[in-house]
């Protein structure tokens, strides 16, 4: 399955990858709109969710040199999550894909319709700083899932369903034994 086919089941499995965290806290809403699964809601300090940002941070040097060439060109099927600032304060936490370095600061596309950024849409570009990146992901070469601290967090509160294909795509650990 090439990059791009694994970015639309990517999208289209997790169904809710995206975290709003403004003043409701964090909620996911689906990736596509004509999705059924209902949005799940997150409180800004939820201790799970905020671990496993954590953790995916410490993996982030491993991720970035492992997935940017020395030019900042991706090389592998991988994606970030970001934060971004949205109108009225908090931030959208949503996954970008692909993306790179160009002129000192990343560059990416939205893998996920935005709920709270404004003028922006599925595909559209945006610029952001490794300070706001909060999990990343990549594909191996046995074609599982490493990284999506966030998702694995999520498997929890999504429906049976949603959770089995999720599953089927996650490897058993979130960091490449190649990595360790």
């Amino acid at each position: 399955m090439n990059w791009k086919m694994r970015g639309r089941v990517f999208g289209l499995a997790l169904l809710s990858v995206n975290f709003v965290a403004a003043n409701a806290g964090y909620s996911v809403g689906p990736a596509q709109a004509a999705s059924s699964d209902p949005v799940i809601t997150y409180e800004q300090s939820d201790s799970a969710m905020n671990a496993a940002q954590a953790k995916a941070r410490v993996q982030l040097g491993a991720f970035f040199d492992n997935v940017l060439d020395t030019e900042g060109n991706l090389t592998a099927d991988a994606g970030v999550k970001v934060a971004v600032p949205v109108e009225g304060g908090g931030v959208e936490v949503i996954w970008v894909s692909p993306f790179g370095m160009q002129e000192g600061a990343f560059v990416g596309l939205l893998a996920n319709r935005p709920q709270s950024i404004k003028d922006k849409q599925v595909g559209d570009p945006i610029t952001f700083s490794e300070a706001q990146v909060r999990d990343w992901y990549i594909y191996g070469d046995d074609g599982k899932m490493y990284g999506s601290y966030t998702t694995r967090v999520m498997l929890a509160d999504m429906s049976a369903s949603s959770a089995a294909r999720v599953r089927e795509m996650l490897s058993p650990s979130p960091v490449p034994a190649s990595w360790q």
